[in-house]
């Protein structure tokens, strides 16, 4: 799932935001400026609270049959309530024209709302839907990539980072080659490096795309590439079937790492290398992406690290990010990422950035069951 338009908008960030609850990870403007291309809410006129006083906030999204979907649109509800909004959530089954045609359908109501959050089924398309909606109400974007095309229609971003996650997955690799060295392990590639090889989402994802780039800048030169395989599907299914046909090429030449985009992913991945005669976790380190799916072989120690991406964190992140848009009507430039704080931060009536994302902490078989982020255990944080 993923996001990487924030490099277009990180062009408009010039200074520092001092803050104690966030973390920049780009410059931040110290003035407040209406977002590009937003509705007339974006012109200074906010409310002056983030009490929702009970008025609607639209959701488009797609199907909550997924389980992470399920448990961000649960977290949406519990947060708008929280914050005394009123939500309705049209879900679509990841079809960007089924999309398309609900939010006409819904524009032609003639409802109002007080702001739209957008999941595009498939944002490279998704540009026109979104242009519509933002002349109805400010659009805050989450999950999903926001693409140039649509970034002066959108008037933030909240939720996940695949950069964030394809950068903690490779900081991540680094460390367990450091602790393996220290064991007395020897490697196979060239010069003592460790093989590694990759198992990416789908190709043409662009959630892929940003964690291959952003592993690979995060381990510059630390690990001989064998090769990079794209899965079929995003689940453990896609990843039993590309690891079975990339493992097998390079049993001869020996295999350190494999480095997946997800656990659910990496858990096929774990049935294909004992399928080939290789222990995980003893004979290869397998290094994973957001932490979704079946946990088992991660508390196993088959899989050595994840990186946490919560569904409930994503969920409240957006409605926090539309409730202090519609408080200021104005957006700092900019990007931050939140900390991960045991208690979850105040919502305070200040204008929310450019783009909002999650933290990306590591989750080990060691750590896992301390977890203690908003105070919520880590299967809480992932919704179960």
């Amino acid at each position: 799932m993923h996001f990487s338009y924030a490099r277009a908008w990180r062009k408009i960030a010039v200074a520092v935001l001092a803050t104690g609850l966030l973390t920049s990870t780009a410059a931040c403007s110290t003035s407040s400026s209406a977002a590009p291309g937003a509705p007339a809410a974006s012109q200074g006129k906010g409310t002056g609270t983030t009490d929702g006083g009970g008025a609607l906030l639209k959701v488009f999204m797609p199907s909550t049959s997924n389980v992470y979907l399920a448990a961000a649109s649960q977290s949406i509800k519990d947060e708008a309530k929280a914050l005394n909004y009123t939500v309705n959530i049209v879900e679509n089954n990841w079809d960007q024209t089924e999309q398309d045609q609900q939010v006409q359908e819904w524009l032609a109501t003639g409802e109002r709302a007080a702001a739209v959050l957008m999941w595009p089924a498939g944002a490279a398309a998704a540009t026109n839907s979104i242009r519509l909606l933002s002349a109805q109400a400010p659009v805050i974007q989450f999950n999903n990539l926001v693409t140039p095309e649509a970034s002066k229609y959108v008037t933030a971003y909240a939720g996940v980072s695949d950069t964030g996650i394809g950068k903690e997955a490779g900081a991540n690799a680094l460390a367990a080659v450091e602790k393996l060295k220290a064991e007395g392990v020897k490697f196979h590639g060239p010069g003592g490096k460790p093989n590694v090889v990759e198992i990416r989402f789908t190709a043409g994802y662009a959630a892929g795309d940003d964690r291959e780039k952003a592993f690979a800048e995060a381990t510059p030169g630390a690990f001989n590439m064998l090769a990079v395989e794209p899965t079929p599907t995003v689940d453990a299914q896609g990843g039993f079937k590309a690891a079975s046909q990339v493992i097998p090429r390079f049993l001869g030449q020996g295999i350190d790492i494999v480095y997946a985009h997800s656990n659910d992913v990496a858990n096929g991945v774990v049935q294909a290398l004992e399928q080939n005669g290789l222990k995980p976790g003893k004979d290869v380190i397998l290094i994973t992406g957001t932490s979704s799916g079946d946990m088992t072989n991660l508390r196993s120690g088959k899989i050595w690290s994840a990186t946490l991406q919560s569904p409930v964190i994503e969920g409240a992140l957006v409605v926090r990010t539309a409730a202090q848009y519609i408080a200021t009507g104005q957006v700092q430039s900019g990007d931050v990422t939140i900390e991960s704080s045991a208690t979850k931060p105040e919502l305070k009536v200040e204008a929310p950035h450019t783009a909002t994302y999650m933290m990306n902490p590591q989750v080990t078989a060691e750590n896992n069951a301390s977890f203690d982020i908003w105070g919520l255990s880590f299967d809480k944080l992932m919704g179960k």
